[in-house]
This record gives structure tokens, sequence and C-alpha cells, in this order.
């Protein structure tokens, strides 16, 4: 919950304080689910052979060099301070990047590395009749590794990315774009239409990571399958023309018309085509109520 009090992150009894964007929280400590799945423990190990080879596998003269390039190392800002790493710490965040993506760990401090603009520049999500919902990254020329992440998919109205995992290596792009459908669906599985994709990517060379960049898309709804119609010709059968009734004798003899009353309107702009008419008697007609036309 949020509270009023001074800037805080860490545990104190069992309150956990921790920043967020809508200020100063609070929550009560609580055990986090451990799964172990077959990634953590792989992490775990990576994490734990980094850790211990700074002690074991390592010379006294080693240790003082990785301790020296520490010092230029800065640590990850928290409540807008930040500090430098130790020997140690530089050390295992180094060998356990490589062996993350699969390379051996080093004994000595690499070089710092300047790295350029991020290659990928977007995330596009579409439908393939063939293999259905398609990820792909536009990419460019890439000169480094490039470190795949992504997050579960989520609702669209989600605007930022709340945790995501490593997925693997971007491979080689062709046409300037790169399919990573493979790699996400094998931890998260297919996406469903309307749902949201976050990806995150970073270059990385001799242990060292770029800023990551973040690309996120929707899923289109897959495309209907449209009905086609037949046109139905018919056929008409030709047939002579009907024969006009011939008017019998006792109609030859038309009475005229009687001079009924009708109602034209209550407005004085409509036509009024019995005003020519001689204005006569008004006759009833019989079983009906008698009409006064309004003039």
């Amino acid at each position: 919950m949020k509270i009023m009090d001074s800037p805080r992150t860490g545990k104190l009894a069992s309150v956990v304080f921790y920043p967020s964007r809508f200020g100063q929280c609070a929550r009560t400590r609580t055990i986090p689910r451990d799964p172990k799945t077959e990634r953590q423990n792989r992490m775990r190990a990576i994490f734990g052979s980094a850790s211990r080879s700074w002690g074991v596998a390592l010379s006294e003269d080693q240790r003082l060099r990785w301790v020296a390039a520490a010092q230029a190392v800065p640590s990850h800002p928290s409540l807008a301070q930040y500090s430098y790493l130790s020997g140690q710490q530089f050390h295992v965040q180094i060998n356990s990047t490589l062996q993350c993506i699969g390379l051996p760990p080093v004994s000595e401090p690499p070089a710092p590395v300047t790295f350029g603009p991020n290659p990928v520049s977007d995330l596009v999500i579409d439908h393939d009749p063939e293999k259905g919902t398609r990820l792909r990254l536009n990419v460019g020329p890439a000169s480094e590794d490039i470190m795949v992440f992504g997050q579960a998919p989520c609702s669209a109205g989600r605007m930022k990315p709340r945790r995501v995992y490593y997925l693997g290596l971007l491979g080689p792009a062709a046409d300037g774009q790169r399919d990573i459908t493979d790699l996400y669906t094998a931890r998260f599985g297919r996406p469903a239409p309307g749902q949201k994709i976050f990806i995150a990517t970073c270059q990385t060379k001799d242990g060292w990571k770029a800023r990551e960049s973040v690309f996120s898309a929707i899923v289109p709804p897959a495309p209907s399958v449209e009905k086609r119609q037949v046109p139905l010709k018919a056929t008409v059968a030709a047939s002579a023309p009907a024969a006009k009734p011939q008017p019998s004798a006792s109609a030859a003899k038309v009475s005229p018309p009687l001079h009924q009353a009708m109602y034209q309107g209550s407005t004085w702009d409509v036509p009024r085509e019995n005003k020519a008419q001689k204005r006569g008697q008004l006759t009833s007609i019989p079983g009906t109520p008698l009409v006064h036309g309004v003039w």
C-alpha cells in the first residue's frame, strides 16, 4: 500500500519498503513461490559457479585486477543514488552473462565496450496462412550478439513490461527481419488474438551488456475465411405476352363519379386538385360515416 514516509527500500521486520511509480509503498513480507524449474536451476548453478570461482579459481593478482577494473563500473541506481561494484560483484556479473549465452568464463577483467545503437527497431506480429501467428523483429546490420528477453502475453491495456525473461540469442536476419516465434512459444506458448507482447533486446560483448530496448505489439485477430458465393443463373422460359382483358358489356357504360368529400390537409400550401370543381351536394355512402372536406 502507499504510505507517507521518507524514501526507503528494504526489509524491516515483517514489512518490505519499496518505491513505486505511485510513491513510497510498503507490503507484508512473504516468501515467494519457488517452483525450481529447469531454467531456474540452470541460472542458479551459473551464478553459484561464478561466485565460487572468485575464491577458488583466481589468484590474488587476478582478484586485484578485478577490483581495480570494478572501480569504473557503477551499480544499478537505487533511490537516485548509486555506487560502484566490488571486484567479486564485477567478476560474477561478467561470467554469469558469458555462461548464460553459452560462452566460457574468463579469469581476467575484460576491457570496457562502447556499444552503438541497437540494430533492432521494431516488433511485428502477423499471421501466416500455414504456420499461424508469427513474431518477427526488424533488424539492421548487427556486429554484436543480441540477447532477447520476453514477457508472458498480457492485457492490451498494459503499457510497460513488468518482468522479462531471457529467451535466447537473436540469430541472423533475413531480408531485414528475424523470426523469434520459436523462442517465444517455447517459453510462453502461442499468444491469443488481442493480447500484447513485450520483447526486450540488448547487445552483449565480452560479458558486457548494453541498455535494453523494449518493443511491444498486439496480436491481431486471425483473418476470417471468406465464403465465396456462386451466382445463380436464373433461366426464364419465354412465354407469349398475356392478352389484354376485354371490357365486358356491362362495364362499357361508366356512370359519372360522385363528388365525394376529400381531406386535403390542414395547411394552405397543399395543392387542391378539386378546387376548380364545382362544389356540389355532399353525398353519403350507405354504411360509412359522412366525411366533410376541410377547405
